[in-house]
C-alpha cells in the first residue's frame, strides 16, 4: 500500500497532537519533542499557509493587471494606493496567521522580543520575515522596515537574515531611498562573494556555531532588485547585466518571461537588434500570456529589414487570434511606411488604427496625435486642430502628452472658428449676390448634394459598426474566456447578436422595451410635486429652400452683420498666423481679405493695414509705405496715424491717461465732498474740449449727478444722460444713465424694510445625507448625459455604488440626479472631481452642478424657484 506525503503529515501531526497533550505543548521546555511539535505548527499553519495567501493575492493581481507595452515594463509590479485595497484581506490574514503562530510557538516564549535571547523554534524566523513581506506588500514600509531589521539582529546565523537584507533594500526602493538600498544590496552581493572564497574551517564562528549559508534559491529575485535599482539611477547598461544574470539563477516557476520581454526592450533601445530579436523570440516561445507574446512578436517585426517586417505584420493581420489588436498592428505597419517615406500609405493605416481602436484608447490617440503632426507639419493647421481634438477627447488621463496636446487643440480652436467663419459668411454671401432663379437653383442642388452626402455617411457609419462588429467576433470566437457569461467574450457576443435580432437597436435607458415612450419625473415624497411630461419637439427640416434662404444676407441690414463677422475672421485668422504660428505668408492673405472689402468704417481694416505696416516695416520700405499712406489718408485721425508722425506717440499717450486718471480721482473727491459747482465747470471743460480724454463718459455722468444735486427739477438731468447714452452705448456709465432716466420717468420704487427674520425656503444641514444635481443644457439629451456620469462614476467613483437618474425639471429642462452621498464633504469632493474631468463628460464638466439634501430637492421641484436656490447655494456652499 502507497502512502502520500499528506498522509504522513496528517499523521505525525497527530502523534505530535498525542504528544503534545501529554507534554502539555510546553514552549518553555527546550525538548526535541517541543521543538518538533510547535515547529511543525510555525511552518505549516503560519509561514507555509501565509505565503500561500501572499503568493495567491499577488498571482492574481498580476494577472489581471493591465500592461502598458507602449513604455518599459516594470520588474516586479506592484499594486498602488488604489489597488492594494482589494488585497488587504488576504495580506491581513497573513500577518494575523504569521502573529498568532509566534505568540503560541515561539520558544521560549515571545511576549518581550526585546529582552529574548535564545528561539529554539527553527520556523519562528520564517514567520517574522513573512509579516514583514505581507506588510511590504501592504506599502506599511515603515513596519515592514521593523520587522526586517528584527529578524537581521536576532537571526545572525539564520538564512532568514539574508532573505530580510534583501526586503529590505526593496522597501527601501519603494520609499525612494536609493542609497540605503543599494547599501543592502552591496552587503548581499559581498556576502556571496565570502562564501565563495571560504575554506571548511571558515564556516565556523568562534563559539562552534556555523555560519548560515546564502539560499540559492533568492538569487533570482536579488539580480531583479539589482537591475530594479539601476534602472531608477537611469544606469541601463548596468540593468541588463543583472537582468541576463537573473536568468542563470530562475527556476522553472520564475517569471523567465518578462525579464526576457525587459531585455528585449532594452536592446532594442540600443540599437542591439540581434539580442532584442533573441530575447523577443524566447518571450514568443515561452508561457506568458497572450498580450505579452503579441506584443513580443509586434515589437520583434520592426528589428529584421523592412519588408520582412511588412510581411510578419500583415500575416498578423490575417490571424484570427489578432483580431482585438488590429490597432496596433495597422499602427506599426504606419511606422513602417514613413519610416520608408511612403506617407500616404502611412496615414492610411494611421485613418485604419484610429477605426478599430474601440477599446485601446491610448492607441487611438497616440495615433490622432501623430495625423496632427503630420497636418501641423503641412501647415495644414485646420485639419491639425480636428486630429489634436480628436486625440483630447479619448486619450486617458496618465497619457504622457496629454496636457501639451490639449495646449495645441485649444490654442488652434480660434483659428479654426475663425477660418471656417470667414469661409461660411463669404460662400453666404456670393450665394446670395446671385439672382433669384439662379440662387434657387442653387439651393436646390446644394440639398439634393447633401441629402446625398447624409445617405453615403449612414451607409459608412453602418458598414463601419459592420466591420467592428465583426472585429468582435472574431476576437471573441478565439478567446477562450471563462464558464461565466461576464467573463466569456464570445457567449457576450453571441448575447448580443440574439438580443439585437429579438429587439433592434436599443438605448440603455428606462423602460427600453417601448418604442414609444412618455417620460415622466418620479414623484419625490407623494403629493408634493406633480408628475411632468417632457414635451419634445420634432426638429424642424432644414434642408429646404424658404429654410436656407432664410439664413442668407439678402437684405442690407443682414449683409451688415455678415460683414462684420467676416471682418473679424479674417482679421482674428490673420493675427493668430502671424503672432503664434508665425505664418506671415498666411497671415498676408488674411489681412488683405479685409482690406479688399474696402469697408472703411469697419474697425478691423485700420487694424489690418497696420498689422501689414509692421510685417513689411524692416523687410520692405516700399510695401510698409504704402500701408502708412493707406491709415494718414483713411484715417488721419487715429492712434496708428498718430503713431506714425511720432514714433513715440503711445508712450506719451499713457503718460497723458495717466494724468487724466490721476485728475479724474481727484474732480470725483471733490463731488463726494459736495463741491458741485467746481466739478460741474471740470466736467463741462472736459466733455467740451477733451474728445480723446478716457473719462470722457465718466465727466459725463458726473456733469448729470451735479445737476441732479443742484437742481430740484430732475429734468435737468436728462439731456446729458441722453448726450452720454448716444455716445457711449453699452458702456458701464450708459447703463447708469438709463437706470437714472428710468427713475425720472418712474420715480423711485417704495422702499420697504426687509425682514431678515423671514423664514428661507431652503435650509442648511451639513449631517443630512447629500445628492448631486447636474444641470445638463440645450445641448445634451438625458440619455447621452446620463450615460456620461455614468461611465465617469464607473472610473472615479466605483467604491460609492452612486446611482444615476434622469430628471425633467420645469417644462422642459433636463437635470441629471447622483445619490447618495453620506454627507457634504463627499458630495463636495464628487463636484470637484467633476468640474475637473474632461473623461466621459466632456462639455458636460462645465454644466451647472449643486450638492442638496432630499428636503430642498423636494422643495426645488415644488417652487420651481433655481435663481433663489442659486443664491442660497452661494450663501452656503
Amino acid at each position: 500500500m502507497r502512502i502520500s506525503k499528506i498522509n504522513i503529515v496528517l499523521l505525525i501531526l497527530g502523534l505530535s497532537g498525542l504528544i503534545s497533550a501529554l507534554n502539555s505543548c510546553s514552549t518553555e521546555k527546550n525538548s526535541a519533542v517541543n521543538r518538533f511539535y510547535h515547529g511543525l505548527n510555525a511552518h505549516y499553519n503560519g509561514y507555509f499557509n501565509a505565503t500561500e495567501l501572499l503568493r495567491t493575492s499577488m498571482a492574481t493581481y498580476k494577472s489581471a493587471r493591465e500592461e502598458n507595452y507602449y513604455e518599459l515594463l516594470p520588474i516586479d509590479p506592484m499594486p498602488d494606493e488604489n489597488e492594494v485595497l482589494g488585497l488587504y484581506p488576504a495580506i491581513d490574514t497573513a500577518i494575523a496567521k504569521c502573529k498568532k503562530v509566534i505568540l503560541k510557538h515561539s520558544m521560549p516564549s515571545n511576549d518581550k522580543p526585546s529582552k529574548k535571547k535564545d528561539e529554539y523554534n527553527p520556523w519562528i524566523d520564517e514567520n517574522w520575515t513573512t509579516i514583514g513581506i505581507a506588510s511590504y506588500y501592504r506599502r506599511d514600509y515603515d513596519v515592514a522596515l521593523k520587522n526586517f531589521n528584527y529578524v537581521r539582529k536576532f537571526y545572525s546565523n539564520d538564512p532568514s537574515l539574508f532573505i530580510g537584507e534583501l526586503w529590505m533594500a526593496k522597501t527601501y526602493i519603494a520609499k525612494n531611498n536609493l542609497v540605503k538600498a543599494k547599501l543592502h544590496l552591496d552587503n548581499l552581493d559581498k556576502e556571496i562573494e565570502d562564501q565563495e572564497n571560504r575554506t571548511k574551517a571558515d564556516w565556523k564562528t568562534k563559539d562552534g556555531k556555523k555560519l548560515a549559508k546564502f539560499p540559492k534559491d533568492i538569487r533570482f529575485e536579488l539580480e531583479l532588485t539589482k537591475a530594479e535599482l539601476a534602472l531608477l539611477k537611469d544606469d541601463k547598461d548596468k540593468a541588463i547585466q543583472s537582468l541576463e544574470a537573473s536568468l542563470t539563477h530562475a527556476k522553472m516557476s520564475d517569471n523567465k518571461e518578462r525579464v526576457h520581454f525587459i531585455l528585449g526592450q532594452l536592446y532594442a533601445e540600443k540599437k542591439e537588434n540581434t539580442l532584442a530579436y533573441q530575447h523577443f523570440t524566447k518571450v514568443i516561445k515561452g508561457k506568458s500570456r497572450f498580450d505579452m507574446s503579441f506584443n513580443a512578436r509586434l515589437q520583434r517585426t520592426f528589428l529584421g529589414d523592412g519588408e520582412r517586417a511588412r510581411k510578419d505584420l500583415l500575416k498578423m493581420l490575417r490571424d484570427a487570434k489578432n483580431a482585438e489588436f488590429k490597432d496596433q498592428i495597422y499602427y506599426a505597419l504606419a511606422q513602417l511606411e514613413f519610416r520608408e517615406n511612403d506617407e500616404e500609405k502611412g496615414i492610411e493605416y494611421l485613418t485604419l488604427c484610429t477605426f478599430y481602436s474601440s477599446k485601446n484608447m491610448r492607441q487611438k490617440g497616440m495615433a490622432y496625435e501623430q495625423l496632427g503632426d503630420l497636418q501641423f507639419g503641412k501647415r495644414n493647421y485646420v485639419r491639425a486642430q480636428k486630429y489634436y481634438d480628436s486625440c483630447s477627447t479619448v486619450i486617458p488621463e496618465n497619457y504622457p502628452n496629454a496636457e501639451a496636446i490639449r495646449n495645441k487643440a485649444q490654442n488652434l480652436e480660434a483659428l479654426v472658428v475663425a477660418v471656417e467663419t470667414a469661409y461660411y459668411e463669404d460662400s453666404v454671401q456670393r450665394i446670395a449676390a446671385m439672382d433669384e432663379s439662379a440662387r434657387e437653383d442653387f439651393i436646390k442642388s446644394y440639398i439634393k448634394s447633401t441629402k446625398e452626402e447624409i445617405e453615403q455617411r449612414k451607409m459608412k457609419e453602418a458598414e463601419r459598426l459592420r466591420e467592428l462588429q465583426k472585429n468582435e467576433n472574431l476576437f471573441a470566437q478565439n478567446s477562450k474566456g471563462g464558464k461565466w457569461y461576464w467573463t466569456n467574450p464570445k457567449t457576450r457576443s453571441e448575447g448580443y447578436d440574439e438580443f439585437k435580432r429579438l429587439w433592434g437597436n436599443r438605448e440603455n435607458e428606462d423602460d427600453w422595451r417601448r418604442s414609444e415612450k412618455t417620460v415622466f419625473i418620479q414623484n419625490i415624497e407623494e403629493g408634493e410635486v406633480e408628475d411632468t411630461v417632457a414635451v419634445v419637439e420634432e426638429p424642424k427640416d432644414t434642408l429646404t429652400v424658404e429654410y436656407l434662404s432664410a439664413k442668407l444676407p439678402l437684405s442690407d441690414s443682414a449683409l451688415a452683420l455678415s460683414n462684420t463677422r467676416l471682418m473679424a475672421a479674417h482679421y482674428t485668422a490673420g493675427l493668430i498666423y502671424k503672432d503664434q504660428l508665425n505664418e506671415v505668408k498666411y497671415a498676408e492673405k488674411e489681412f488683405e481679405a479685409v482690406l479688399n472689402k474696402g469697408l472703411r468704417e469697419d474697425p478691423n481694416d485700420i487694424l489690418s493695414a497696420y498689422q501689414m505696416y509692421k510685417i513689411y516695416e524692416q523687410t520692405d520700405a516700399a510695401k510698409a509705405a504704402f500701408y502708412k499712406d493707406y491709415i494718414m489718408n483713411n484715417y488721419p485721425n487715429s492712434d496708428y496715424a498718430n503713431y506714425m508722425r511720432d514714433p513715440d506717440y503711445f508712450v506719451k499717450k499713457k503718460e497723458l491717461d495717466a494724468l487724466a486718471e490721476q485728475e479724474y480721482v481727484r474732480v470725483l473727491d471733490r463731488y463726494n465732498r459736495g463741491l458741485y459747482y467746481p466739478v460741474l465747470t471740470k466736467a463741462n471743460d472736459v466733455i467740451e474740449n477733451e474728445p480723446d480724454n478716457n473719462f470722457r463718459s465718466k465727466y459725463m455722468l458726473l456733469k448729470a449727478l451735479c445737476h441732479g444735486q443742484l437742481n430740484e427739477n430732475k429734468q435737468e438731468m436728462v439731456p446729458v444722460l441722453e448726450q452720454l447714452i448716444a455716445e457711449y452705448p453699452g458702456s458701464m456709465e450708459s447703463e447708469r444713465a438709463m437706470e437714472l432716466m428710468n427713475i425720472i420717468a418712474n420715480g423711485y420704487s417704495q422702499d420697504v424694510p426687509y425682514d431678515f427674520a423671514k423664514a428661507k425656503i431652503f435650509s442648511y444641514d451639513d449631517k443630512l445625507p447629500y445628492k448631486v444635481l447636474v444641470f445638463i443644457g440645450e445641448k445634451e439629451t438625458s440619455n447621452g448625459a446620463r450615460t456620461k456620469v455614468t461611465d465617469f462614476n464607473r472610473e472615479f467613483f466605483s467604491r460609492e455604488r452612486l446611482k444615476v437618474s434622469s430628471k425633467i425639471y420645469g417644462k422642459d429642462e433636463s437635470v441629471i440626479l447622483v445619490e447618495e452621498f453620506p454627507d457634504q464633504m463627499s458630495a463636495a469632493k464628487y463636484i470637484r472631481v467633476f468640474k475637473q474631468t474632461r473623461k466621459y463628460l466632456l462639455d458636460l464638466q462645465n454644466a451647472k452642478i449643486y450638492m442638496i439634501t432630499n428636503d430642498n430637492l423636494r422643495v426645488l421641484f415644488k417652487e420651481q424657484n433655481l435663481v433663489e436656490f442659486e443664491k442660497f447655494y452661494e450663501e452656503y456652499f
